[in-house]
């Protein structure tokens, strides 16, 4: 028998391989009929019937009594089953949740067919058929539980080996499970997969996309660790959302929440107390507390399709339809470092006064030494000649607020601002269910959605950022049962999404500040001047203004597939095909005005090589006109096209009444990204000479540096583009070999207990919605190359800044000769797929009072994981490896030698086309180019997780759901070094060692039909009745910080403070050893230090929502609620990471928190019939 059964499921492989799909959103009850001797029965009828629908599904025992009903919509069934001879028997209250695969078996009794057995609130609580792991969130916790922004998909937090990566707050309705929210099991953020009623609902940047109205979730599945092969394209969760049907009776909500009461922020609130900010007042009260509102309104109404006379749709039609609304304004607490008044004028002294560190050096000074060093002398007392100051940077200076806070002794954050953030969400769903017999049903759903963000940090009309998103999605599905034993499932899913970004200041008019007319004009006719704002510009030390003009682009996101399942003996297996086609077109404006960049390049000494001071220097280029880098933008538009496949086989074995095997095989395949006409680079081609090498040959020989030979230096390489020179139009090489076998194992031991455990591979993707094309050559950026001697003059003030005029993108014209002297980052030639190995091994036992219990090891190792590694950097050997810093061989690679690319005119508007270079350039592989940096497939990761979790159904009165998670999670895809060959293994930067979530309902026993005062008549009940409490804990550890390549000389244990000791002020003991003097710090050492510490973490979670709840019974039909919510009920700060820049004077402290998740009251009316 078991070895027929392997020889079904090896023919299906690969007979149904060609016709199937994946990620079921609906539920399956199946078991074993068997008469009073334990035999099987073999014909009888089994239906399950939708208590509210009234919708009907029948299956027929196969010879080994087995029976499967798939596609049951979430809701409680009755599963009834019928055979001649025996008694009927009938099982209530079986409720199927999301994705379910309940086991029900019935032992029947002899007797005749009018005689019935009836068995009540037996729904299944153990997970006797899958080894999958996950949790299921009812449509009731989506809707009553204190929900930060009220997203249902929030919840994902509160599922084991979910790590938050985001702050408690009521954010952004796009955004809850967004790239870098939530980490699962050892993935990092942006790999899982949010479904809504089994069809994708993610668009470009592996985002969820504007979740259904509150009251539309019937409920959703969160699977951490599957091993049902129809899953796939993810390596994190598969998050599956339902939508609510219509019934056959008709039902609705109306809510409102109000929440106007919010507590003072943090920070803001310790700078209210702060008496050297000045005293407090009224004035001071409100800036700190300006106001806070949050509304969201919206409803629901679903019921059957009924025209009188025309149509009755009882039984068979069901519409359902939501609404949802919301309007926030809400402040962050912004502290910012902005010009002191005296800086504005050019006067530095109280920087000087804090030590010669600090001593700003005159760029026109400068002079050669016979060393080849340039030296500039010290502007005396620090200042600034006002006939020095320059027109265009002082005009610059003065979009930048007062400080209006003392700030630190460096006068770092010296401003402080409740920033303006006003965004509305507007969102709507509509579904259409329709039952044509029990052997055919249908359903469509259509939703839409629009959100739009303004937010503006500080006010000057400098700064401020637009996001208006908008888009729809549709789905259609389709069952038809041929026979009891086959079923096919269709499906077509479309997310059509329109993201739009723009600055508040887009339409800036650049020539106030200054700029030639030449130059705004050669602006107008080279670039998409609709896109021109305030200029991006950026100083080391202080708050930045201005920034990109923004992007527009268009989303097509399609879906197809078809599910064929076929039940035969003990096996139920289902195997299949989901293709995706990506699109997305897009343009992005960039820097349309010139980006501007302003460091201690050219204003330190007083030799070049010298430290940079802390503070001061960057912002005395400003003023003095001389930038260190720039750039402008011309872009071109993109549309990129992916496309992906899928194949699976599945088999679920009940190889006995004990023991159910899953055995899956899937394969994947995905089309590279294309562009529609080419515009992309595809490789950087390692192998062939460079166009420019013979001559630059030449010209090295004539002097070349003792480290390479004039035989030994090569140019070789270039960048390659898509549909030229015989290349294809794919970006890269398709990688065939994404098989993933799946194996899991559920052993019910007693019928209380079940053992599970698994193994899956699970492959990543690099489609459309993860990566973009590479426009280099058809998106151009001018430089802003400020000097070409390495600073004795300069070429480009603010007031000429690009004197070769504004660049063409030459498209692929210049092939191998495009972007020398810059940075490039092609794309791989063949990227292989990153994979995870996931495993599990947990045990469920079921206690009394409907509570589960599960406890269990999860694993995941991730092989051949990406990682950016950098090709063109300067070889280890010429690295210093002291401790501290080598000023030797920062002269060393500093040194300006003969460069041999100068004259050759593709290196115009570079850093190299000058006389002279740095050694260190010609010392790369490459040094034709300035970076080259490629994903490779070099990296892994571990990961180790134990959980414990208690779940209890609905009973009673209360329901509740607890887990820790124990967990450590090591991974090796950053470089300590750009010459290193493999990347460091370290401590994630997700590593959350514990996590504590806890969620729960509880109805009060109080009033009519309570445990007391049951009896109580109804003016009583009204004030003693209905009371509700429900609410939610989320404790979660932080996680590792990192110190950059800092010099430390101490204990790495002493850089801990206890618990008791840390503070926004002393975050980690500063003292245990850094080396924080400025001119003590590294440059051109080889790194040893580590990228980040498992003992020196971040602020955890430690997060309390509650509320309570009134309800108002109005008649039979209809019952009001009032609900009283507070998020962060006890108003805990999550604080940001604190600064680990050891020369900063803000060294181990905290300037921000994390969201905004201080403490929030929320109103909540509602109307439910």
């Amino acid at each position: 028998m078991r070895r027929r059964g392997l020889s079904v499921w090896a023919v299906w492989a690969v007979v149904c391989a060609p016709v199937v799909w994946a990620q079921e959103s609906r539920g399956t009850v199946r078991g074993r009929v068997t008469d009073p001797t334990g035999g099987a029965v073999a014909g009888a009828r089994v239906e399950a019937a939708n208590v509210d629908t009234g919708v009907k599904l029948t299956s027929v025992t196969n010879p080994e009594g087995n029976y499967e009903v798939p596609y049951l919509l979430p809701g409680v069934y009755s599963v009834s089953v019928e055979m001649s001879g025996f008694k009927k028997a009938l099982r209530e209250g079986i409720q199927v949740r999301v994705n379910d695969r309940l086991t029900v078996d019935f032992a029947l009794e002899l007797g005749a067919v009018g005689e019935s057995i009836t068995v009540r609130g037996e729904t299944p609580l153990l997970e006797a058929a899958s080894a999958s792991l996950g949790t299921v969130m009812e449509g009731r916790r989506a809707v009553e539980l204190p929900i930060a922004g009220g997203n249902a998909y929030h919840l994902t937090r509160f599922v084991p080996g979910v790590v938050a990566t985001a702050g408690h707050a009521p954010g952004n309705p796009t955004q809850d499970l967004a790239s870098g929210a939530v980490a699962v099991n050892g993935t990092r953020g942006g790999n899982s997969e949010a479904m809504v009623d089994g069809v994708p609902n993610m668009y470009s940047g592996v985002s969820t996309y504007m979740a259904p109205p509150g009251d539309m979730v019937a409920e959703f599945r969160v699977q951490t660790t599957t091993y049902d092969a129809s899953m796939g394209r993810a390596t994190g969760a598969m998050v599956n959302l339902t939508t609510k049907a219509g019934t056959n009776k008709l039902h609705g909500t109306g809510y409102y929440l109000d929440s106007r009461l919010r507590a003072v922020p943090w920070f803001s609130n310790r700078w209210l107390y702060d008496l050297s900010t000045g005293p407090i007042t009224e004035e001071k009260r409100r800036q700190a507390n300006p106001g806070w509102l949050y509304l969201r309104w919206g409803g629901t109404s679903s019921g059957p399709v009924y025209l009188p006379k025309l149509y009755d749709g009882r039984n068979r039609t069901f519409w359902s339809f939501g609404y949802e609304g919301m309007k926030v304004q809400r402040q962050a607490t912004v502290i910012a470092t902005f010009p002191t008044a005296a800086q504005r004028e050019g006067d530095f002294s109280q920087l000087l006064a804090l030590g010669a560190a600090y001593q700003i050096y005159d760029p026109l000074s400068a002079a050669l030494e016979p060393t080849g060093r340039v030296r500039r002398q010290p502007l005396a007392g620090n200042r600034i000649p006002s006939s020095r100051m320059d027109a265009i940077g002082r005009k610059i200076i003065s979009y930048y607020p007062q400080p209006n806070v003392p700030g630190d002794r460096e006068g770092r954050q010296n401003y402080f601002q409740i920033e303006n953030e006003k965004w509305r969400y507007l969102s709507t769903a509509g579904r259409l269910d329709h039952s044509f017999s029990e052997r055919w049903r249908v359903f469509v759903r259509v939703s839409a959605s629009e959100f739009d963000q303004k937010v503006r940090s500080y006010p000057t009309e400098a700064v401020g950022t637009w996001n208006n998103p908008t888009g729809y999605r549709v789905a259609l599905d389709h069952v038809y049962t041929f026979n009891p034993s086959t079923l096919l499932n269709v499906r077509y899913g479309l997310v059509r999404q329109n993201p739009y970004s723009a600055a508040l200041h887009r339409g800036f008019d650049i020539a106030s500040l200054g700029f030639p007319s030449s130059l705004i004009e050669e602006i107008r006719r080279k670039t998409d001047y609709a896109g021109v704002s305030f200029p991006a510009v950026s100083v080391d030390g202080y708050t930045g203004l201005g920034g990109a003009g923004g992007s527009v682009n268009s989303v097509y996101y399609h879906t197809f597939g078809a599910t064929l399942t076929k039940i035969r003996g003990a096996h139920s297996i289902r195997s299949g095909a989901e293709y995706r086609l990506m699109r997305e077109n897009g343009f992005s404006y960039g820097n349309v005005a010139p980006a501007l960049s302003f460091a201690a390049t050219y204003t330190r000494g007083p030799l070049d090589t010298s430290p940079a001071a802390p503070i001061g220097q960057g912002l005395a280029s400003l003023l003095l006109g001389i930038a260190t880098s720039g750039s402008v933008s011309v872009n071109a538009s993109r549309a990129e096209q992916s496309g992906y496949l899928g194949l699976f086989v599945h088999d679920d074995w009940r190889i006995a009444p004990k023991l159910t095997l899953n055995l899956g095989l899937r394969y994947e395949f995905e089309t590279p990204l294309s562009e529609r006409f080419n515009r992309s680079i595809r490789q950087y081609d390692f192998e062939t000479p460079s166009p420019v090498q013979a001559r630059a040959q030449a010209a090295y020989a004539a002097a070349p540096i003792p480290q390479i030979s004039a035989a030994a230096f090569r140019v070789m390489g270039g960048l390659t583009f898509a549909g030229v020179g015989g290349n294809p139009r794919s970006l890269w090489g398709p990688d065939k070999n994404n098989l993933m076998p799946r194996f899991g194992f559920a052993y019910q031991a007693t019928q209380r207990t079940v053992l599970r455990g698994g193994y899956g591979i699970f492959f990543t993707v690099a489609g459309v919605d993860r990566v973009d094309v590479t426009q280099s050559g058809f998106s151009q950026s001018t430089l802003l190359v400020p000097t070409l001697d390495n600073g004795l003059t300069f070429r480009a003030p603010l007031s000429n800044p690009f004197p070769e005029g504004i660049q063409t993108p030459p498209g692929a014209s210049e092939g191998m000769l495009t972007l020398l002297g810059r940075g490039v980052s092609p794309f791989p030639a063949r990227p292989r797929n990153g994979y995870m190995q996931r495993f599990s091994l947990n045990v469920q036992r079921q206690l009394p009072l409907q509570i589960v219990a599960e406890a269990g090891y999860i694993g995941n190792r991730g092989v051949k994981l990406s990682s950016s590694r950098q090709f063109d950097g300067v070889p280890s050997q010429y690295l210093s490896k002291s401790p501290v810093r080598d000023q030797a061989t920062i002269d060393f690679l500093n040194d300006q030698v003969a460069n041999p690319f100068v004259g050759i005119p593709s290196f115009s508007g570079t850093g190299l086309a000058a006389a002279r270079v740095a050694r260190s350039q010609l010392l790369r592989p490459y040094p034709h180019f300035t970076s080259i940096s490629i994903s490779t497939e070099d990296g892994y990761s571990m990961y180790h997780a134990m959980t414990v979790s208690l779940e209890k159904r609905f009973s009673r009165g209360l329901l509740f759901h607890s887990n820790w998670t124990w967990s450590k999670f090591m991974e090796a895809i950053s470089y300590l070094n750009d010459s290193d060959l493999r990347p460091a293994y370290t401590i994630s930067d997700l590593d959350a060692t514990h996590r504590f979530v806890l969620s729960g309902i509880y109805e009060l026993p109080f009033g009519r039909g309570k445990a007391l005062f049951g009896k109580a008549n109804r003016f009583w009940d009204l004030f003693i009745g209905g009371w509700q409490v429900q609410g939610s804990y989320e404790g979660q550890s932080g996680q590792p910080l990192g110190f950059g390549n800092a010099i430390f000389n101490g204990k790495l244990a002493d850089i801990v403070l206890p618990r008791s000791q840390r503070n926004a002020d002393r975050w980690f003991n500063t003292d245990a050893g850094f080396e924080r003097r400025s001119t003590f710090q590294l440059g051109g050492n080889y790194r040893l230090f580590p990228l980040r510490f498992s003992g020196v973490r971040s602020d955890g979670i430690n997060n309390l929502d509650a509320s309570f709840m009134k309800k108002f019974r109005i008649s039979e039909r209809f019952t009001a609620q009032f609900r009283m919510e507070g998020i962060n009920a006890l108003n805990h700060v999550q604080f940001a990471n604190p600064n680990t820049t050891p020369t900063s004077t803000a060294f181990g402290t905290v300037t921000a928190e994390k969201g905004h998740g201080q403490r929030q009251i929320n109103f909540v009316w509602k109307l439910l019939w």
